[in-house]
This record gives C-alpha cells, structure tokens and sequence, in this order.
C-alpha cells in the first residue's frame, strides 16, 4: 500500500466516527444522517502566505481552517455537524508538522461539536493550501444577509481591529450567539465580519437594498490589539477596528423598537447599538461632538484584477455600499 492510502487510512483513525455516520473516511464518499430537513454548507480554503504567514504553528493553522467556516455558518444561525478536509501539502512537508495541522483540525472540530467525516490530500511544489467544507443544519430559520431595514440599530458580538496580532488564528466562532440571535424575530440580517467592518457592511447593505448607514465613533468596539498596533492613537485605533478584518465577530442588524430578551449568550457589549441603517446613501461616521464623516468602504478583496473603483456586479462610487478600497496585499 502506498504512503498516500497509508496517511489516508490513518486518518479514519485519527478523525474517529459519530452517531449518523453512515460511511466515514475511506470510501469514495461520506454517507452521513442529517439532523434536520435544511442543510447549511459553506467552504473556505487558508493559503499559506495568504492567510497565515510561512512559519505559522501547523495547529494554529488547522485550527482557523475550520474555524472559518464554522464562523460563516454561526452568521447563518447553523449547528455544526461535518467537516470535509482537503490537504494541498507542499513536497517534503514533515510528518510532525501534517501532524501538527491535524491535531489542530481535530481540536477546533471538537469545540465546534462537529465531526471531520472525509477529504483529500495531494502534493504541490506551491504553497501549503488547506480547505474545509463545513455542513451544518438549522434549529429554526436561516439568518441571511439580505434582511437588513431602514431604522434598524447595528450591533457585533466582540471587539474589533488589530486581528494580525494573533486573533486571526485563535478566534473562537460565535456559534452559539448565531443560533441565539436566529430565535429572535426582532434580528432581520447577520453576517461574519471576515473582510473589515465597513466592507462587510455595505455587502449586508447591498444584499438588503439599504442605502446606507451611520456608525457611532464612541460606541465601536476597538480591540486592545488594535490599540496596540495604534500605538496608542485612538483616531489611528479606530480606523483599524473599522477596517482591518478577520475579526470573525457576527454583525447583526434588529428592530430598535424590540428589545432583545434577557439572558443567553450576548455580552452587554453586544447589545449596545455600534450604529443604524439609514435612507442617506453611503456609509457615515458621527462623532461624538455630532460632527459627521462619510466613509470609504474599507476591507480586504482577493485580487482578480478587477478594477478597484468597480465592483463585481456593476459601477460603484467611492463610499458607497459596494465599493471597495484596495489594501496593500497581506496575509490574512
């Protein structure tokens, strides 16, 4: 038997199994029960040199693969149940480091009380690419983007800014507050806040038909990290909590009218509005001297070399929802 069946056969090992897996590692599918009617699926790579950087801990890397996706399907209000695990190992990659990664899939997997039910692995003279697909289900209804009304407060689970520091890899997925929050009929529209703050919320913006909206500059949660890379500028703070991304925090947007209930899993810091959806077009900023900024909507694009003025989907103008201003590449 070659080293490839060889690993693969260790890893049915390794991952173990779970009631309502019906066919695991080592068939050409997994064969498993879902738990309810409505699926949830989603599916993100981590890049070495994108978005962690060469010389990374293997367990930290395998950890935010998927926790990524376990991010996304806590913005859908999802229950974790699957993980499939794809490995793009770089030539020569080192048993204790693939061990390394694994370990740390197989850690994140079981915090999120989902199971890693199969996969693939190959080999590449190119970077170290890891790619998890994530399926879940939902307890109740879905929530989408797209529901976002004009009145509507804005609020986030954490604080935001200064990911790069370290929180881009040890994040832990709002999973719980997500289900919570898709209880609640006063929360029309949710998302994860992956790309930054502003561009993440002209995407809520535009999936909802909203014009715009106005943030409060008191009431943005801003990171002890991004203070730090601030150097203590609170101005230069600000900026990094409305911009930086990876904060894999849940933005959400309710009826200011319905106050949300008592108890469950929300910090008081999350049910303090960081600002509203608005009928005025663009993104604004209120100061707390009542003085207003109109915002660019910052955040971080791939690069599939699209005009960084035009957005996919059509033209956009500068501070519009949609419009995205373009960062020197990083990893992220």
């Amino acid at each position: 038997m070659g080293a490839e069946r060889t690993f693969t056969a260790g890893l049915a090992r390794f991952f173990g199994t779970a009631r309502g897996v019906l066919a695991g590692i080592g068939d050409d599918a997994a064969v498993v029960r879902n738990p309810a009617r409505d699926a949830v699926l989603c599916c993100d790579p981590v890049v070495e040199g994108v978005h962690f950087a060469p010389g990374t801990r293997p367990g930290l890397v395998g950890r935010k693969a998927v926790n990524r996706n376990l991010s996304d399907l806590a913005a859908m209000g999802a229950v974790p149940d699957w993980l499939l695990l794809s490995l793009v190992l770089p030539r020569g990659c080192q048993p204790a480091y693939r061990l390394g990664l694994l370990l740390g899939v197989r850690a994140a997997a079981r915090r999120g009380a989902c199971t890693v039910v199969g996969g693939d692995v190959a080999t590449t003279d190119g970077p170290l690419v890891a790619t998890v697909t994530a399926v879940g289900h939902l307890p109740g209804r879905a929530l989408l983007r797209s529901g976002a009304r004009i009145g509507d407060s804005l609020h986030v689970t954490g604080p935001l800014g200064g990911s790069s520091l370290g929180h881009h890899l040890t994040f832990r997925p709002a999973l719980r507050e997500g289900v919570w929050l898709a209880t609640q009929p006063a929360v029309h529209a949710a998302l994860d806040v992956s790309d930054g703050l502003l561009l993440d919320l002209a995407t809520m913006l535009a999936a909802s038909g909203a014009p715009g909206a106005e943030l409060d500059a008191g009431s943005i949660p801003v990171s002890r990290a991004a203070r730090r890379l601030a150097g203590g500028d609170r101005e230069r703070a600000l900026r990094r909590a409305l911009g930086d991304g990876e904060d894999h925090v849940l933005l959400w947007a309710q009826d200011p009218r319905a106050a949300l209930p008592r108890g469950g899993p929300l910090s008081p810091a999350a049910r303090q509005p960081i600002g509203r959806v608005t009928g005025e077009p663009g993104l604004w900023l209120r100061r707390p001297d009542g003085g207003r900024e109109r915002l660019p909507a910052l955040g971080f694009e791939h690069d599939l070399g699209a005009r960084a003025d035009r957005p996919a989907g059509g033209p956009g103008r500068h501070g519009a929802p949609g419009t995205v201003a373009r960062r020197a590449p990083r990893a992220r």
